[in-house]
């Protein structure tokens, strides 16, 4: 623990070097004048729709897994595919998305490219936050529902569904937190170093601040210390998100009784 906090406030210090170049004109002014806007939105843009695919495809599995799915050895390939995909390299599962989404589906350099990259890497991290949150459900709840002559889906989808939402939610966010840093994941599927404005469509490629990070630094050779101030900006957007879902959790734990 102390290791990780030291870690956390040194990597915090010499971010915070890099103060000095924010400001309301370098966060509102284009990219084509030096500021970081198209950066700030495209990033936001990249998770918030890897989210919005992950999220009803991560619930609908652990609703499966918890109340639906037998004991067996079919479940037990899928808990070991879950736990594998959660720890494949994001370089690994960006070369596939360059494969299958760019070029075999033919989503080229986009959004939906990387969108559905990164909704790979976030669904593990729904799935196993959201069963956990369906499992510390009491059943007594759905038993309940079942014994008023509710069906079962209605039972799942009315009581222990809406009991585990908060948990859902906050396993969502951290997911969102997890690929909100990630460069190898969108480096062929997604992202431009300029673009002129904001994409029209999902299938337009987008500006990210951690790809522009990468070019800076890896690409033109400019010193780390250069890009300082873009990267306190992803610093805060992960710091952000990861503290919404800690009072989330926090708040909502005390709303439910059955976890005391």
């Amino acid at each position: 623990m102390v290791i990780c906090l030291l870690a956390f406030f040194w990597i915090a210090v010499t971010l915070f070097t890099g103060i000095g170049t924010l400001n309301m004109e370098f966060l509102t002014t284009s990219a084509l004048k030096g500021g970081a806007f198209e950066m700030i939105v495209g990033t936001i843009y990249l998770f918030l729709g890897a989210a919005a695919i992950a999220g009803p495809i991560g619930v609908f599995a652990a609703i499966y897994l918890v109340e639906y799915a037998p004991s067996g050895k079919l479940t037990s390939i899928i808990d070991q595919a879950i736990n594998n995909l959660a720890g494949v390299p994001s370089i690994i599962i960006g070369l596939f998305g360059f494969t299958f989404f760019s070029r075999q589906l033919g989503f080229g350099i986009s959004l939906m490219s990387g969108w559905l990259t990164l909704a790979l890497m976030i669904l593990p991290i729904v799935i196993r936050g959201s069963e956990e949150a369906l499992r510390i459900v009491p059943g007594s709840f759905k038993q309940a529902a079942l014994a008023l002559g509710a069906t079962r889906w209605k039972a799942i989808s009315l009581t222990t569904l809406i009991a585990a939402a908060p948990g859902i939610v906050t396993s969502v966010i951290l997911g969102i937190a997890r690929v909100a840093g990630e460069t190898a994941a969108i480096l062929f599927t997604s992202s431009v170093i300029i673009t002129r404005g904001l994409p029209s469509s999902p299938f337009e490629p987008v500006m990210a601040l951690s790809f522009n990070m990468y070019v800076k630094i890896v690409a033109r050779g400019e010193p780390p210390e250069s890009v300082f101030g873009i990267a306190l900006i992803l610093f805060f957007i992960v710091i952000t998100f990861s503290l919404v879902a800690i009072i989330l959790r926090v708040y909502y734990r005390r709303k439910q009784p059955w976890l005391h």
